[in-house]
Order: structure tokens, then sequence, then C-alpha cells
């Protein structure tokens, strides 16, 4: 329906405002308006209107005999077909509040405006009416099935998980889904998960639904893995499951049955089973980060969490609940609390994801606002698994939604991979070809590479540790003691697992730019590469890399040596300059996000396991506050003494 061609109702008090106000919407092209000077005077006129109903009220709040407020309660109860546009002078917090309230009423609110009132503003309101008539889907018929229906479909097997795509916003790509469970009714059709959910949990039933999205999930994940796409997918966990002790055993199972790593899988739970204080729930979610899961707070914002509580558990993940994104562009108290959630996960040093994301206004304030992930129907509603395929396949060679960005060229950064496992190799090589990186060497061994260094300078090398003949530390000692016949700046970046902290240690020694863990992901893998990359590289004299431990016990190539071989974690001991008398330094314990360079440690740093990771008097620099903030799950404790050395 066109512009010209509504059927509008002014509500306003103030004859003037309500003579200018029709005359602005005549100056549209609008012919059929009428104006009324309360909300009373405006339902008696709704009613006498059926033959030509109203398409479009346009609404004052402060008004006599009955204002805006009640008028619109009044209109919602009547169930009329009528859009809503409010018109105020009032505070523009109180206008979000009633827009909000009139959609409760189950209205369609176009918009709110601030008085005085721009034409423009109102156009762009008006134009949205065609739009949302066309988009608003139908409402599905209600069916009230019982729970012996919805278990007898579960164990039929009847179950399916549909994904949703969600895309890194800095790069466009796809690099997940999250698995919505969907019942494939053998008369009704795709049955959504707000006609069995609620009774599932309600009845203490929802782990058998659990187990199942969970097994196909992960198994299906598999399938992508299969074909080339190295995606996470992310599952629902109910807080009423996590009070079983034996939870965390039972996922690890499920996903490795499945052929799956769990560092593939993203586990979903709302903010209230964060906030719980069962003992039992709190040790599942610990475990299931320790087994390599990544923990997701789901729906936040809408719980009644405090920030103490949510640092409880190890999570990776903070998903801003949708209720907060719609609309949230163009009201500046949604977009304070949006920015704000954004700008903590980022301090928590854990991804933000916004949900909910419909519209291309919403994808681009999110992208403004730095957060790193979105999701929702702009990209893509919940499809099954072969949708899915097809989808993310033609999708991988569009342009991401939003305007076009400046991508950074990484065409001719020169990158070595160092891995003695070929699947290895091969998986790192497609996943930087995707990322835009062309000139890519890999080899299989610790001598092949250095013979490679003598033909090609390389800007990045990416080596594993656990490798025959010379292993990845040694490795990595020749070129940092500039044995190795490569450039000065050569980043270095460890593959490893996180379990042999004898290598960390080692290797946070020898000033490496970053860790990637096995299993490869992609987004990670690019993370850490543009931050090995971009961070400053100041490296010590190459002689002092000479010193560094490289008989590594954990590997299964060590082999015993002399006595009087150095033991122990390696640790780095920056120099830095000494003081005369008259400086006072102050030591203070800090966090890793409060660390600058040039602080001197006060205390040895000790890992989880009891290793020795750091020696007090170590100078920060860029490089070892980075590389404490990719350790910073394994660290004994979570602030350290450190003194602060004054300006010379």
């Amino acid at each position: 329906m066109k512009i010209s061609e509504l059927n509008l109702l002014v509500v306003e008090d103030d004859d003037f405002q309500r003579l200018t106000l029709l005359n602005m919407l005549r100056s549209l092209g609008i012919r059929s308006i009428a104006g009324a000077r309360n909300g009373k005077q405006a339902l008696e006129m709704i009613r006498e209107a059926a033959p030509n109903p109203f398409n479009v009220a346009l609404c004052d709040l402060n008004m006599p005999e009955m204002d805006g407020m009640e008028f619109l309660r009044h209109l919602g109860q009547m169930h009329l077909n009528i859009a809503i546009i409010i018109t105020s002078a009032l505070d523009g917090k109180l206008l979000t509040s009633v827009g909000r309230m009139t959609k409760m009423y189950g209205m369609q609110l176009l918009g709110a405006i601030e008085k005085p009132i721009l034409l423009t503003h109102l156009r762009e309101l008006l134009a949205k009416y065609d739009n949302a008539e066309k988009t608003t889907p139908p409402l599905p018929p209600a069916r009230n099935f019982t729970l012996d229906e919805i278990l007898q479909g579960v164990r039929a097997n009847q179950f399916e998980p549909y994904f949703q795509p969600k895309v890194d916003l800095k790069t466009g790509r796809i690099i997940g889904s999250e698995a919505l469970a969907r019942w494939i009714h053998p008369q009704h059709g795709v049955v959504g998960p707000y006609e069995f959910i609620p009774l599932l949990e309600q009845s203490g039933n929802i782990d058998d639904l659990t187990f199942l999205m969970l097994q196909k999930s992960a198994a299906q994940c598999r399938v992508f893995h299969d074909t080339g796409r190295l995606l996470t997918v992310s599952v629902n966990l109910s807080l009423s499951s996590l009070s079983d002790a034996s939870l965390a055993d039972r996922i690890t199972h499920v996903v490795r049955a499945a052929g799956l790593e769990p560092q593939y899988v993203v586990l979903e739970i709302t903010e209230s089973a964060a906030m719980t204080d069962i003992a039992s729930a709190l040790e599942n979610l610990a475990r299931l980060c320790m087994n390599g899961f990544s923990l997701s707070i789901d729906d936040y914002g809408t719980g009644y969490s405090s920030l103490q509580q949510l640092t409880r558990i190890a999570f990776s993940e903070l998903k801003i609940d949708q209720s907060f994104i719609k609309d949230f562009a163009d009201n500046d108290s949604l977009r304070i609390v949006v920015e704000s959630s954004i700008d903590m996960a980022h301090k928590l040093r854990v991804k933000s994801v916004a949900e909910g994301v419909e519209t291309q206004q919403a994808w681009d304030t999110l992208k403004s606002a730095g957060c790193d992930t979105v999701q929702g129907y702009l990209i893509a509603k919940p499809m099954e698994a072969k949708a899915f395929s097809d989808f993310v396949a033609n999708y991988s060679h569009k342009s991401a939604p939003g305007p076009t960005q400046a991508v950074q060229d990484h065409s001719k950064t020169r990158i070595l991979i160092v891995d003695d496992d070929d699947f290895t190799r091969k998986i790192l090589i497609r996943v930087l070809q995707d990322f835009g990186f062309a000139k890519i060497v890999d080899a299989d061994s610790a001598h092949t590479a250095i013979k490679l260094f003598e033909e090609h300078a390389f800007d990045l090398v990416i080596t594993d540790i656990d490798m025959q003949g010379m292993n990845g530390i040694e490795f990595i000692q020749l070129i940092r003691s500039g044995k190795a016949h490569t450039k000065p700046d050569t980043r270095v970046v460890v593959l490893s697992s996180f379990s042999q902290t004898e290598v960390l240690g080692s290797a946070f020694a020898l000033d490496i730019n970053g860790f990637l863990v096995k299993p490869i992901i992609p987004a990670v893998v690019y993370e850490k590469i543009i931050q090995a990359l971009s961070e400053r590289l100041r490296l010590r004299a190459p002689v002092a890399y000479e010193a560094v431990k490289t008989e590594l016990r954990s590997l299964p190539s060590f082999e015993h040596h002399p006595a009087g071989t150095h033991g122990g974690a390696a640790i780095t001991m920056a120099e830095h300059k000494t003081h005369n008398g008259n400086d006072v330094l102050h030591t203070h314990n800090l966090t890793i996000q409060r660390l600058r360079p040039g602080m001197i440690l006060r205390e040895n740093l000790y890992l989880m396991d009891g290793s020795l990771l750091l020696s007090s008097g170590h100078a920060f620099s860029e490089l070892s506050i980075n590389r404490l903030n990719d350790l910073r799950a394994l660290l004994k404790e979570n602030s350290f003494a450190v003194q602060e050395v004054p300006n010379q």
C-alpha cells in the first residue's frame, strides 16, 4: 500500500499542533485523514470507521479525559490491525517505555517521534507500514501437545537440529551455527521449540532431548568438517540438566563418539543457570571447560545476575539477548546497554555475540560498536542440515551484509607451517587461504624448515612442538638466537596442547607471538595470526635465548641428559635498569588487564599445576603481557605483585 492510500487518524489535544500535523500529512499526498482531541474521541471514531478502518494512528501521550497510554491500552484490547506512531514532547526514555508497552499490547509500532515533528521523520515511519504489513508472518495456530506425545516424539527420533549461521563481523565469514531443536511432526510438520521445551523442562524430561540434539548436532558438525567446513556448533543446555554430577562426562563421551573434538562445541547456558549455587552444576561447568568445550552465557541481560556471579564461570562467549538488539539502533537507552555489554565482554577477554539481528541498521550499529559475532534473520533463519550446508557454500562467495569495507591485504604475507602431521598442515593451509593468505609454504620437520630459510624469507612461522628429530622448542631457539638465517622480525606462533605446561614455559621464554591449540578453529587462527603480525616485537640479544631449556620431558622424544642440565620451566628474565635510592617503587597487586610494558614482576608466577612460568624480576613487555593473556585460564592466581618503574 502506498503512503497516499493510507487512512490516518491523528490524536492530538492541541488544536494548532493537530492542524499542523494534518497539513504535513496532506503534503505527503495523503487524503484520508481524521483528527481527534483525545483518546476517548479517537476510540469513538475508530468504532464508527468500521467500513473504512484506519491503517495508522498518530497518538500524543499527554491529553485530557483519556491520555495516550489509556487510549493505546483500549486499542490493544480491541485487537484491531492499526499501526501506531507515538508523538510527544516528553522525555525520550518515556517514549521508549510507552513504545515497549504498545508492542506488549500486541500492536504494530512504527516508531516514536519527539516533538517538534520533522516531515522527513514522519515520511520514514509511514514508509515502514507497507514493509511491516508484508513481512509480518501469520501466527501459527496454537497446539497443546501432551507430555506423552512429546516424549513419544523423542523416542521415535522425530526431533532434528536446525542450524542458524553465526557470522564474524570483522571478516563477514560464517564461523559456526547454533543448533535449534525442531519437532518434525508426522501430522503437523515442523513444530517450534516453544511448543515442547517448557513442558519437558517443567516435567524434568529435558535431558532426553538435550542428548538427542547434542548427538545429532555433533555428528552433523563432523560432516561439515569432512566436507572442508571447519565450523563450530552451539547447543543449548538446560539448568535442570546441570544438577546431574555425571553430565560433563556424558556430554564429552557423546561428542567424541560422534568423531568431533569438544573444542568445536559451544554449550550455551542461560544467565540464570550461570547464577546457580548448586555445587554439582558449577562442577559440571568447570569440568566441561576443562574438557575443551566453550561456554556461552545465553540470553544475557534477561536474568538477575550480578557481575560477580557471572565471573564464577569460565565462559568464553557473552550472548546478548535479542530483546536488546531489536530496535536498539533507534533507542539510545538500549544502545547504551548493548555497547556496555560488548565493552564488558572485551574487557573480560570473551567474545560478544548478538542474536536477533534482523535489519541492516542493527548489523551496522553492532559492527561500529565492536561486536564480534552476529546471528539472526538478516543472515538466515534456522534451517535443516542440507539447506545449511548449501547456504554456507553459496554465502562464502558473497560479500557479507553491510557496507563495503576495506579488507586487509594478506596476499603478500609469507607464512611457513612446520608440522609432521600431514592432515594438520593441509587444514591450516586451507584455513589461511580462505582468509586471503596466498604465500604459504609447509615443511614436515624442523630440519626441512631450516633448509627453506636459505631460500625464503618468512614473515610468520607456525610450528608444532612435538616433532621427531628436532622438537619445536629447539627449532624456535635457533630462530631467536639468530642461527637459522631468518629475518630479525620473524614472528613465531606455536601449535601446542595446553596440557604440556613445560612446553608453555619454554615457548614463553623464547618470546613467541602466540599459542594455537589443536584442533584448528578458523576464527581463532585468524585472530591469533593478526595479533602476531601486528604486536610490537622487542627481542633480546640472541645470546639470551641460548640459555632456554629445550629438552622437554613432556614430549615422547625426550631423552635423558647428563646431570647439571637446566631443569624446570624455562623462565624469561628480561633486563631492566637499576634505580637510584631516591626512587620509590610501590608494589601493587594487579590483574593482567592492568599490566603495562615496563612494570616489574615482584613474585614468582606459577601455572595451576605448580609449574614456574615467570620469576620475580621479569620486566613486562607488550609481548609477555599478550602471552599471559593467552594463558590466563592456566594461571594459579588472577593477580600478582608488580612494581611500576618511574620515568627516567
